[in-house]
């Protein structure tokens, strides 16, 4: 899984572990929702590795989408 993914993939267990007072999904379990919501979304991709492995990692549309949105971030920094 690529930087990106494994990022959201974080950040959505965490956040599943704040909603659930104290019951905690299994990382894994997150991981495979998330992942399957990206995939039917259009922003992540399977593809396997020069190993013969099944792997993931966002799209060019959702890179370019976290790029324009970390620059739309750093402008409005600016304008303060």
């Amino acid at each position: 899984m690529d930087k990106i993914l494994q990022d959201l993939v974080d950040q959505a267990h965490e956040a599943a572990g704040l909603r659930r007072n104290g019951v905690h999904e299994a990382h894994d379990l997150v991981s495979t929702e998330l992942l399957a919501e990206l995939e039917a979304d259009g922003d992540a991709m399977r593809f396997v590795d020069a190993k013969g492995k099944i792997r993931w990692r966002a799209t060019p549309d959702l890179r370019q989408y976290l790029k324009d949105l970390k620059l739309d971030a750093r402008d409005d920094l600016k304008d303060l």
